[in-house]
């Protein structure tokens, strides 16, 4: 079997739109991630590595289904010769061949921001928004895993699967990955924030849960030149220095003492803090009222009213959407990880980087075509879209890739599968999704009855 055709199928149909972002098309993209990390192979094989980085790619888009039946999906429509067919072994040795570089260089070759400067509800005033936050991923229980990825333990000992944690810094415009870093669960959101920060660059609007703020990141994090809005919990002492017309004042967040002693450039830091109160009023009439604090670097509030950053800071979520998509979507509900190995693991998740970013470069090619914000346009069905060209249309011709690739689209865009143009207001109470214990994670009756709510924002303006 040739390379060709093994790689024919992503070629035409998953990654066509690449031509419109990339200098190069795909396959020039693989040969030069596999020239580069030095990972090609000298003699032909049944498996050459493009193919099985192709077929490493498809794992993410078929999760459900073995290494035979991503294969069979891969190359269905391919004319192959049985007895040439690789076996589930050989494909899981081609796996170890092909190794973590290509698939880490490929995702550092597609990353990065989407939304043009005339695309809705990318920028805020004229700072391109992003957000960052962890989510944890279940790997399988095996013995090299759980060293690498330690699990959840508790008074009765070890408990659930091996866990990643997984930091992405995200466009809130498009959902697109800026930046990505992973590691064990021990590695803390804050550690693996830090190597996020050389994707952040002046013009951008970063923001944050509460979690975050603190002098150390903070400090990190305003030395990019990006613009921070985070949320703040409510015991950080932000002493008043002076009000704004707005109602905001002027703070400072002050060096640690042991920070200082260390660093003598450990000079305290002027910010910015709009205090909001939320008031949620649920569709049974009941109440739930609670004070949010702001910190921000846009000390102006002329040309940015408190107002409009305390609503503004609810774009933080599109980065909870982004992570529902991933491991919900596109991996599918309470799915594990395939991978046994630490080294198949990190193979893995860099795997669904690249075709999550994939899909996030066809979903905004999509809207940039019919004129509407990306969001818009349905995730799942641009998910179903891809993966059924992928099955069906193995042998498109070459000179037809355009035009198979603006049917996709359009297929994914028609307008009774674009999703509202306004977002309906929703509130789902934190519980623990897989509580360790046998016990209840929440009493019954703390869920409201109807997810449906309606906000009421109210400024505090201090004397």
């Amino acid at each position: 079997m040739s390379a060709t055709p093994g790689r024919t199928r992503i070629d035409q149909d998953l990654v066509r739109c690449l031509e419109s972002r990339c200098p190069c098309s795909l396959p020039d993209l693989v040969e030069e991630v596999l020239s580069s990390t030095r990972s090609g192979h000298r003699r032909q094989r049944l498996l050459p590595a493009p193919v099985v980085l192709y077929f490493v790619l498809a794992m993410t888009l078929f999760p459900g289904r073995g290494y035979l039946g991503v294969w069979s999906s891969l190359v269905g429509a391919l004319d192959l010769d049985e007895e040439r067919e690789p076996s589930a072994c050989a494909l899981r040795q081609a796996r170890v061949r092909l190794g973590i570089p290509p698939l880490r260089a490929l995702f550092e070759r597609l990353r990065g921001v989407l939304g043009t400067p005339d695309a809705p509800s990318v920028f805020f005033r004229g700072l391109r928004t992003v957000a960052w936050d962890g989510t944890m991923l279940d790997v399988p229980d095996s013995e090299e895993n759980c060293v690498a990825f330690p699990p959840t333990t508790n008074q009765k000992g070890r408990c659930g699967f091996a866990k990643v944690r997984l930091m992405v810094l995200v466009e809130c415009g498009t959902r697109a990955v800026v930046q990505a870093a992973f590691g064990s669960r021990f590695a803390s959101e804050q550690k693996l924030a830090g190597q996020l920060l050389g994707s952040l660059t002046p013009g951008m609007l970063l923001l944050a849960d509460r979690n975050f703020f603190g002098f150390p990141l903070w400090r990190a994090a305003s030395a990019t030149g990006a613009d921070l809005l985070w949320r703040v919990k409510g015991t950080a002492v932000l002493p008043v220095l002076s009000v704004l017309t707005d109602g905001s004042y002027l703070s400072r967040v002050k060096a640690p003492a042991k920070l200082r002693r260390g660093d003598p450039q450990a000079y305290d830091l002027a910010v910015r803090v709009v205090e909001a109160v939320m008031t949620v009023t649920c569709a049974d009439g009941t109440h739930r009222t609670e004070l949010y604090r702001f910190a921000t670097t846009l000390v102006d509030a002329v040309a940015f009213p408190a107002r409009e950053l305390a609503i503004w800071h609810a774009r933080r979520w599109e980065i909870e959407s982004t992570y529902a998509a991933l491991k919900v979507t596109q991996r599918g509900p309470g799915r594990v990880l395939r991978s046994r190995s630490p080294h198949g693991v990190e193979q893995e998740v860099y795997a669904y980087l690249v075709t999550h970013q994939l899909l996030r470069i066809f979903q905004s090619g999509a809207a940039a075509e019919r004129d509407v914000e990306p969001r818009r346009v349905s995730f799942t069905e641009t998910l179903s879209v891809v993966t059924h060209s992928i099955i069906q249309r193995t042998g498109v011709a070459p000179g037809r890739a355009t035009e198979e690739a603006l049917r996709a689209r359009h297929k994914a865009t028609t307008r009774r599968r674009l999703l509202a143009e306004k977002t309906r207001s929703r509130s789902y109470p934190r519980t623990r999704k897989r509580p360790v214990s046998s016990y209840p994670s929440h009493r019954p009756g703390d869920r409201p009855p109807s997810p449906k709510v309606h906000y009421t924002l109210t400024l505090t303006v201090r004397p």
